[in-house]
């Protein structure tokens, strides 16, 4: 498990970074009298949408808990997993913390492991399939129109692309061809070996081979729960739809409303995967630099680092510190009987 108290640390130094920049490229002044002119119940209600977001993930974890392991409290349960693994994605690189977070406290709380890792690999599943959906439908709707006004927006947008649908190939090669992905494995950890970049590579083949067949053994599992897939799904899409709603509750919060909801909602979903391929917590500096480009379309020159200090505290800061209570709480945890 992560240290927590050096989690806590590299949390405190981003936000002393995050601050600073704003403190020294706005003015202590000039922001708060921004930020005080904002219309508040745009604010609460970005601040809502936020939490429905965290709702609906966790409909989402506990649908796929409730059709594999039964545990007390499940509902509850499943909102305290999905906070920590909010907490330990935001924090580390590639969000990778998030699930080895999650599979920590399921076992604490009594769920084997062995089944919280199925359980985990398939909600993985689910949100890199309904993520590519989402980010296929606007490319075909908004990638135009972003094109002609965003400078570089065709590389951004192709380097995020190109990782998801490498990722969602390989997902769907894994659970659908066993014995090819353990032919490719096997030249690759060779290839490795000869390279000395891996010492041991029939130790960490056998490992492999074990992880693709709990892997295949999820992907049956999902074709004969097309119920639960298709309810799981249809929770991460609701989570994803409020998530990439909130730019838009910040644009209408300094009183604009030239920009309709749905080009908002593309424009954040554009962020969203060219983020996810930033090697650093929270895509630090890149998340920043793209919401500046791309949502200086819609904000004027004099607000835009108002709006962008608002949607990064609110998007990042806040769920980080709502989300690490649940990791303070988590050695209290019971495990079911």
């Amino acid at each position: 498990m992560i240290n927590k108290r050096f989690n806590l640390i590299i949390v405190t130094i981003t936000f002393g970074v995050f601050m600073t920049f704003f403190l020294f490229t706005q003015g202590l002044g000039s922001m708060l009298r921004a930020i005080t002119a904002l219309h508040p119940s745009w604010l609460l209600l970005a601040v809502g949408i936020l939490f429905l977001s965290w709702m609906f993930e966790m409909l989402a974890l506990y649908t796929i808990i409730n059709s594999k392991h039964r545990i007390e409290q499940v509902l509850l349960r499943s909102f305290k997993f999905q906070m920590i693994g909010q907490f330990f994605g935001a924090i580390s690189p590639f969000s990778a913390g998030s699930h080895p977070a999650q599979l920590y406290a399921m076992t604490k709380n009594g769920i084997p492991a062995g089944e919280a890792g199925s359980i985990l690999m398939i909600k993985f599943m689910i949100h890199q399939i309904v993520n590519i959906v989402i980010l296929i439908i606007s490319f075909l709707c908004m990638f135009r129109y972003f094109n002609e006004k965003v400078h570089y927006f065709s590389y951004l947008c192709g380097i995020g692309f190109t990782v998801h649908l490498a990722v969602l190939m390989v997902t769907i090669l894994f659970s659908t061809h066993q014995q090819l992905s353990k032919r490719l494995l096997t030249i690759v950890m060779k290839g490795l070996q000869r390279t000395r970049l891996v010492k041991n590579a029939d130790a960490v083949l056998r490992n492999m081979e074990l992880e693709l067949a709990h892997f295949h053994e999820n992907a049956s599992f999902l074709s004969k729960r097309i119920k639960m897939c298709l309810l799981a799904s249809l929770f991460t899409f609701l989570q994803y739809a409020a998530y990439f709603s909130i730019p838009y509750c910040i644009y209408r919060s300094f009183g604009l409303h030239a920009a309709d909801l749905w080009t908002l909602i593309n424009a954040q979903i554009f962020l969203f995967n060219f983020m996810a391929v930033i090697p650093l917590p929270g895509a630090a500096g890149g998340a920043e630099g793209g919401f500046y480009f791309i949502y200086s379309l819609f904000f004027a020159s004099n607000s835009i680092l108002p709006a962008l200090f608002v949607w990064r505290a609110l998007s990042y800061y806040v769920s980080i510190a709502v989300s690490s209570l649940f990791t303070l709480v988590l050695p209290n945890a019971n495990k079911s009987r």
